[in-house]
């Protein structure tokens, strides 16, 4: 037999470098799947996370995410601080809005960010595989800030629900609002560019019917009839309509709407019951084709601001949205009143094309509003605050209502005090959003509406679902002398 030979113990085989280049590939394609795995658990999570914001948005809108205007449309908007230099503009009703960033609700904060710069699924990189370390440090710094933003708007958006609530019940502060306009509003308080020096008494107590006899009694509807200085010399008697505002009709109204602009009218399904009344006012340039179904079609009054007058691109003299209506302008004058410098020296010029409209359509019903009506009505809603207003007028909506209270025995008011529908999209025709539109910086907005939510005698459902506030008109109301 042969002798069986021990077989030698192999030796280990040393690996190639391509097999080490497979095996740690493979160790990075399993870091980078069980990368991928956890950020789809994230995703999710921030998925039933946004249905659960939809929810509670659907009954509370609340949108503060500023979009700039169209080229070319100056907004009425009221967030902005106030203008100073040679270039001033003149009207804070045409410039406000955009000087100063937002403090964004919840909903903007998530809508411009669904989720951290960081977090997002990324092809891995050759540099990123190189430096591990530094991503995970840098996204969960990342993750912290966008945590503590989400927070923040989470704040803002439940301050902006006790906002509203406030507005329903007549009963909020200034303190309330964001710090931009809080900020807005101490600057044109300390503006006081028409001058306003109140030493009235202050009571913020009055409601309802009391509150609606010293509305009666203190403001009078007024109107230039062109017996003053310098109107009476310039022969503004003969122009002017015979009757005086407050009786621009033969006979009151039955029951009126007032419909404000806001955004929130929106998709609210109106249109029908608005028309329905016997006279409607609205503002400024706001339409009505293309938004019937939402704020109707009829138009009985329109008040204007002085920059409809006298700035060209508003078209008074061909739009059809100034014709076959009754129409009401009004200027800031000084809270001193003094006729002959306001006329000098007006916000805008409303004067020339006032006078040339009275001329050229002699039976259209159209006034300007005496000054001294418009600063007797800023006088009412200070004496019945505690807190200092912005010393500058009340804002259209508010004249607007006043007006149709002297002129009509029952007013609804449309979306002055906003419904559940409640967003910062300024007009219903316009994409601009601010909540300074809804709360106000310039005009005293805020107090004008919990003045409004005091006189309220509809019903609170009404205000929260169509954004709905019945008032009485003057004439049915017996005050003691």
């Amino acid at each position: 037999m042969k002798p069986r030979f021990a077989r030698r113990p192999s030796l280990p085989v040393s690996p190639t470098p391509e097999a080490t280049m497979r095996s740690s590939m493979k160790h990075w394609k399993q870091l980078v799947l069980l990368g991928m795995l956890a950020w789809a658990f994230f995703f999710l999570a921030l998925f039933a996370y946004f249905l659960d914001s939809h929810g509670m948005a659907a009954v509370f809108h609340v949108e503060s995410q500023r979009l700039a205007p169209p080229q070319g449309r100056p907004r009425a908007i009221m967030g902005s601080r106030p203008q100073s230099g040679p270039g001033e503009a003149k009207s804070p009703e045409e410039t406000e809005g955009g000087a100063y960033p937002e403090l964004q609700t919840r909903e903007s904060l998530l809508a411009i960010n669904d989720y951290p710069e960081g977090l997002r699924a990324q092809d891995q990189s050759q540099e990123e595989e190189e430096k591990p370390q530094r991503d995970i440090q840098q996204n969960s710094r990342t993750f912290k800030r966008w945590h503590r933003e989400r927070h923040l708007g989470d704040y803002y958006f439940s301050k902006s629900r006790t906002v509203l609530q406030g507005l329903w019940k007549g009963s909020i502060s200034a303190q309330m609002l964001s710090p931009r306009l809080q900020s807005a509003m101490r600057e044109y308080m300390m503006a006081n560019k028409h001058h306003v020096a109140y030493r009235g008494r202050r009571n913020a107590e009055l409601r309802g019917s009391e509150l609606l006899c010293e509305l009666k009694k203190r403001v009078q509807v007024r109107a230039l009839d062109g017996r003053e200085e310098p109107f009476s010399q310039l022969g503004w008697g003969r122009l002017v309509p015979i009757r005086p505002l407050e009786q621009m009709f033969a006979s009151k109204f039955r029951t009126c709407a007032v419909v404000t602009s806001a955004g929130a009218i929106l998709n609210s399904a109106l249109g029908d019951e608005i028309d329905s009344h016997d006279a409607v006012l609205r503002f400024n340039a706001a339409p009505t084709d293309g938004y019937e179904d939402d704020v109707g079609n009829k138009t009985s009054i329109r008040i204007v601001n002085s920059q409809i007058l006298a700035n060209p691109k508003h078209q008074f003299d061909t739009s059809a949205l100034y014709k076959d209506v009754a129409l009401v302008a009004w200027d800031p004058a000084p809270y001193a009143v003094d006729l002959v410098k306001w006329y000098q020296n007006p916000d805008y010029n409303l004067f020339k094309p006032y006078v040339e409209r009275l001329k050229t359509k002699p039976k259209q019903p159209f006034y300007i509003l005496h000054p001294k009506f418009i600063w007797q009505m800023w006088d009412l809603i200070q004496a019945n605050m505690q807190e200092s207003i912005q010393p500058n007028p009340p804002s259209s909506g508010f004249i607007g209502i006043f007006l149709m209270m002297a002129l009509c025995e029952k007013v609804h008011v449309y979306e002055y005090i906003p419904s559940m529908r409640q967003t910062d999209l300024c007009h219903y025709y316009e994409q601009y959003y601010d909540s300074a539109c809804t709360l106000g910086a310039y005009h005293p907005l805020l107090y004008e509406k919990v003045l409004v939510a005091r006189l309220n005698v509809g019903s609170e459902l009404d205000l929260q679902r169509k954004g709905r506030i019945t008032l009485p008109g003057f004439s049915t109301v017996t005050c003691d002398p």
